[in-house]
Formats: structure tokens, C-alpha cells, sequence
């Protein structure tokens, strides 16, 4: 099982000016590039006031020297809000920059202001991320492309240079529904259920995927993001954990993130926080890393709640997590 930790609760508080969040940011990084840490991984969101979202491509590379062995992955790019041409030539440029250890994860989006922005309605996402996903990797071939899509034309392209990871870096998807993880299945090489996911929905949506997946050259991964609360007890840690998931529940209902064709997403407190998160002390924090483990995960990429304030508070908090959680989760199934 390797576990990985996303930067997005880094970001906060955002009293901080920008350069700040960014600055402090790559010092925690660069101090958890030891831990045993497999990835680190960075969301994408445009205009996103008043939250902050730094982009990715520009972030991932200024992380890559401070890394050491840990991958660094877009966990998820929109990639229906970018050009593909300039999307397939970012990510070259950043598998070699990160030396192939770059991990490209996708996802359709589904916030209406970021598609506007793109000149997009919901019925283009599916679409043109399919139509991107066949340019993107026709071009990171290396070869000459002529291209007739609905979205995006080409004629005698070819890209300077091709990725570092041949034939091109990892692919993931982002899922929250059946169609997305059968989606998954058949384009990339792993499906990443989202944070809000519960469960009971992750373990049906595994065997989608390996149903779906049955037949292709490679078994694939199937990777869950969740949310980690670690406290001295489960109430501690939820107690101490309640601003920040009040905050982060109002900005997903803001941004009306479940859709009908969804399970069930877990976007307030209706729920018990055990249906969906990894919480409570570290010992029980491993008993549910092992009981995903046994769902078929392969992977669990960390959002940490109930971050301290501080670089140095934050590098201990990390260094606690990998010593106590990730690196006995790492010898499940050796």
C-alpha cells in the first residue's frame, strides 16, 4: 500500500500573502521528501476566490529538485479546461524536469465558472477529455500527428521533444460514479476515487473497476483519496478537524459538486466521518488503512486535517504520520 499526501490543506490559513504560502509550502516538502512518503500531489482549480489554488504545472516544478524519490502527480488536472497540444507539451517538459517521476492524474471538472471560462458546457467535459486524452498521446509518441477532432485540429504536429517515461508518464482518473471508473478502466493506467467517496461506495467502485479492466494488458492501480484526522482519540481528532471540514464542506456545496449521476457524496455532517475519512489515533488510523487494503486499494493519497500552524509544527506533524501510519501501511500485503 503507498500512501501519498496532498498540499491542498497547505494552503491555509490564507492570511498569509501568496508567496508565503508558496514559500512555506516547498519547505515542508522539501522536509518530507524522507519520510517514506511515496507522492506528493497538488489539485488544479481556476478563479477560485476566496479559496487559494496555485497551479500545478508551475508548483510541481519548483517542487521537483526538493523531492528526492518521491513522485510528484496532478491529482486532478482538468484537462477539458486546457488545450491538449499545450497540456501534452506541459507534461513533457515536467517528466523531464522531475526526472520521470512525474504521475498525470485527469478528471472531467464541475464547476460552471471554470468551464465558462473555457467557452465549455457539462455536456463538452466527457468529450473533450476523451478527444484530449487520443491527441495527448498520439503527440507524446513523438511521431507526426494529423488530428480532426471536434475540439482541437492539428496538422503535421509533433512536439520538440517527447516525455521522459516512455510511452508516457503514469495516467490516472479522477471517479466518483460508475461511468468514471469504467472510464478510467479503459483510458488510463488507474482510477483515483475522490476524498468525499464513502467507504462502502469505494469497494463496489474497485470491483467496477477491476471487472472493467479485466482483459487489458495491465491490471492497472486503483487509488482513493482521503482525508486524514489523526488525534488522541476519534473525538479529539474530529473535534479538532470541525473548522477546517466546515469550511471545506461549504466550499464543495458552493461549488455544487454532487451530481446526479454520483454516489452519494459526503459534503457535510449528516454522516458519521468513519463512513468516509481515517481518523482517530494512529493505531486506528492503521486499522482502516488495512481494511482498504482489503477493499483492493492500492494506494490512498492523505488530505491532512487539523494541520498546525508553522513550518516547523507542520514538518514534526508529517514526520509523526510517516513514522506512526505510513510507513507500517507501506508493508501491507509484503
Amino acid at each position: 500500500m503507498q500512501i501519498g499526501f496532498h498540499l491542498t490543506p497547505f494552503w491555509s490559513p490564507t492570511d498569509r500573502p501568496p508567496t508565503a504560502i508558496i514559500d512555506e509550502a516547498v519547505e515542508v516538502v522539501r522536509a518530507a521528501s524522507g519520510m517514506g512518503f511515496a507522492w506528493v500531489s497538488i489539485g488544479h482549480h481556476w478563479v477560485s476566490h476566496p479559496t487559494v489554488w496555485p497551479q500545478p504545472m508551475p508548483m510541481l516544478a519548483r517542487l521537483a529538485p526538493e523531492t528526492g524519490e518521491m513522485r510528484l502527480k496532478t491529482s486532478m488536472l482538468l484537462l477539458p479546461l486546457l488545450n491538449p497540444v499545450d497540456a501534452a507539451e506541459n507534461v513533457a517538459t515536467l517528466d523531464h524536469i522531475t526526472h520521470g517521476r512525474l504521475d498525470v492524474g485527469v478528471a472531467i471538472g464541475y464547476r460552471e465558472k471554470e468551464l465558462e471560462a473555457a467557452g465549455l458546457g457539462r455536456k463538452d467535459r466527457v468529450p473533450k477529455l476523451e478527444e484530449s486524452l487520443a491527441l495527448m498521446k498520439r503527440l507524446w509518441s513523438g511521431e507526426e500527428v494529423t488530428f480532426e477532432g471536434v475540439y482541437t485540429k492539428v496538422a503535421g504536429a509533433r512536439l520538440g521533444f517527447p516525455p521522459c517515461q516512455r510511452p508516457h508518464p503514469p495516467l490516472e482518473m479522477g471517479a466518483q460514479s460508475e461511468g468514471a471508473t469504467r472510464r478510467a478502466a479503459r483510458l488510463t493506467d488507474a482510477v483515483f476515487f475522490g476524498p468525499q467517496v464513502a467507504w462502502a461506495d469505494v469497494a463496489r467502485l474497485v470491483r467496477v473497476y477491476r471487472e472493467a479492466r479485466s482483459g487489458a494488458p495491465t491490471p492497472g492501480a486503483a487509488l482513493a483519496s482521503r482525508s486524514l484526522i489523526v488525534g488522541a482519540s476519534k473525538e479529539a481528532a474530529q473535534d479538532a478537524a470541525r473548522g477546517y471540514l466546515e469550511r471545506t464542506f461549504a466550499m464543495y456545496r458552493g461549488w455544487q459538486m454532487q451530481e446526479p449521476t454520483m454516489v452519494p457524496l459526503r459534503l457535510g455532517f449528516d454522516t458519521s466521518l468513519d463512513d468516509w475519512t481515517i481518523n482517530g489515533p494512529p493505531a486506528t488510523c492503521r486499522e482502516t488503512i488495512a481494511r482498504a487494503h482489503e477493499l483492493g486499494l492500492d494506494g490512498i493519497g492523505l488530505t491532512i486535517y487539523s494541520l498546525p500552524r508553522g513550518v516547523a509544527a507542520r514538518v514534526e506533524y508529517l514526520r509523526m504520520i510517516a513514522e506512526e501510519i505510513v510507513r507500517p501501511a507501506a508493508k501491507l500485503g509484503a
